[in-house]
């Protein structure tokens, strides 16, 4: 099966209708408006970004006009059959050679069943009740090839010995969404221009092979300025090769009918290193300063705190300096979309997805989407306000009853854990109150629509607090520390209010 000219894509169209699977070429050179269909929302972020990757490393534009000309209408066929006929053997998935994402002769004491390539599948928490039964009973060769994808670029790795990808271990990914898939690929392409900013020596590497025609040398130390961008993007850090299918009627992920399925795999131990942070496109980066020397890495989820907590680092550019202990860049497709989008008068609707995983082992799956309203391109200040804003309420709120909980000096406390129940009902009942203020906001006005969000805010903070300290307004021993945790809050809550306002008006702006 070959990616480049095989119906492998599983899709539906979007206004209704039965789902089937498409071809590469008819996705980028037809009208149809088709969405992604697969049985898990990470399956089909991973399905999307193989796409991009795919389109990104045969199609790049030269420059934002091209681009803009193929977000706005498809490409004729004789363009992708011009930019694909000198790479069709990268992606073939059984070639008896150079295998998609795998290596020939993999040798294992066992075969792995595939269940161990749908991260999350098994030994994760509640795993049988967010996933259906059977789902990785035996794969056809396009859910074989997204899950391969998706292990070497966006799952945690398969535990001790084996290497995560250039991104490091469930790293978040945030892309543009567009009203239907061939246009969701193309906002997320980087022109040649955008391309070379971030990666400089882009044309020195351009002739790189990926890793299973060019393979990796075990023990190497490799520079991350020397990957190239195409072979960074399609990146195996595993020795993974799939067994022989087996002839079965219909695949048991997407459930399309097809001829051969893949229900093993084999897999082996491998190392190398890899020296510096390659700048992949789709994955913001934070930066840190310590002991004088910068400190590189991808934004990953390592609490259970809502995506929104940290969309400053979604769309924020922040320079690292004396009075900023920490920097953050954006990635680079949603940077080249403030200029891309910005000239076509939209909203941005910001995908995001990744694991929270503790070592190999997956806690959460998150798949999100953002609207940000028009006007965000150039008040991302704005969104970084309103994140401090959300933030700081929810840290009114835990400091406040950790006090209660813990008492202090002389004063007794609840010996309850009430502060983390609490923190997850703020995330819980805020969500909407932010992800609206986002959608609606005017970024020209942003005045009104903040001192709504902070009175929203501070009435669940204030009915979150009482409501965890309702059960114990009986326990005498317990009144002093509940005025102290009361003072606290009050205390903090002032503190949230806008400068201008502290002298006892709430900030709140009628509007008609």
């Amino acid at each position: 099966m070959n990616l480049l000219t095989d119906q492998w894509i599983p899709v539906r169209l979007l206004d209704g209708g039965t789902s089937g699977k498409l071809s590469l070429s008819d996705l980028l050179c037809g009208e149809e408006k088709w969405e992604l269909c697969l049985p898990r929302d990470d399956m089909e972020l991973a399905a999307m970004q193989l796409l991009i990757c795919i389109t990104q490393a045969l199609l790049t534009p030269k420059d934002a006009t091209e681009l803009r000309s193929r977000i706005a209408k498809p490409i004729t066929a004789f363009e992708y059959d011009t930019a694909v006929k000198t790479t069709s053997d990268w992606f073939c998935l059984d070639h008896p050679k150079h295998p998609f994402m795998q290596v020939r002769g993999v040798a294992a004491k066992d075969p792995t069943p595939m269940d161990k390539l749908l991260a999350g599948l098994t030994g994760s928490t509640n795993s049988c009740f967010v996933n259906q039964a059977g789902l990785a009973g035996g794969l056809c060769g396009g859910c074989a090839a997204i899950v391969l994808f998706n292990q070497a670029s966006c799952a945690p790795s398969f535990g001790g010995g084996f290497k995560a990808g250039l991104r490091g271990s469930s790293p978040i990914t945030t892309l543009v969404h567009g009203d239907h898939l061939r246009r969701t690929i193309w906002l997320n392409i980087l022109n040649k221009e955008e391309l070379l900013q971030i990666m400089p020596w882009h044309e020195d590497t351009a002739i790189q092979k990926p890793t299973w025609f060019e393979p990796i040398k075990a023990g190497e130390t490799i520079v991350a300025q020397r990957i190239g961008f195409n072979r960074g993007l399609l990146w195996q850090p595993a020795h993974i090769e799939l067994l022989a299918p087996v002839p079965i009627e219909f695949c048991s992920c997407c459930g399309c009918k097809t001829d051969m399925v893949y229900t093993a795999f084999n897999k082996a131990k491998f190392s190398y290193t890899i020296a510096g942070t390659w700048p992949h496109p789709h994955s913001p980066r934070i930066m840190t300063s310590k002991k004088g020397e910068l400190e590189e890495k991808f934004a990953a989820f390592t609490t259970s705190a809502p995506a929104w907590t940290q969309l400053s680092r979604f769309v924020v550019q922040q320079q690292l300096d004396a009075t900023t202990p920490e920097g953050q860049q954006p990635a680079p497709v949603i940077l080249q979309s403030r200029k891309i989008l910005g000239k076509m008068s939209e909203k941005l609707h910001l995908l995001v997805g990744g694991y929270r995983n503790n070592q190999a082992s997956v806690l959460e799956r998150r798949h999100e989407v953002f609207t940000l309203n028009h006007g965000w391109d150039s008040n991302t200040k704005v969104i970084h306000e309103m994140v401090a804003t959300g933030r700081g309420y929810r840290d009114a709120l835990y400091k406040a009853l950790f006090v209660f909980v813990n008492g202090v000096k002389d004063v007794k406390g609840a010996g309850v854990k009430l502060n983390q129940i609490a923190d997850m009902q703020f995330y819980r009942r805020s969500e909407a109150t932010i992800e609206d203020t986002l959608a609606r906001i005017d970024f020209n006005d942003a005045t009104p629509h903040l001192a709504r969000m902070r009175k929203t805010l501070k009435a669940i903070v204030n009915d979150l607090f009482n409501e965890a300290v309702q059960p114990y307004l009986n326990d005498p021993e317990l009144i002093r520390t509940l005025a102290v945790a009361r003072r606290t809050l009050q205390k903090h809550l002032k503190n949230m209010e806008p400068q201008q306002d502290k002298g006892g008006n709430d900030g709140t702006t009628e509007t008609p």
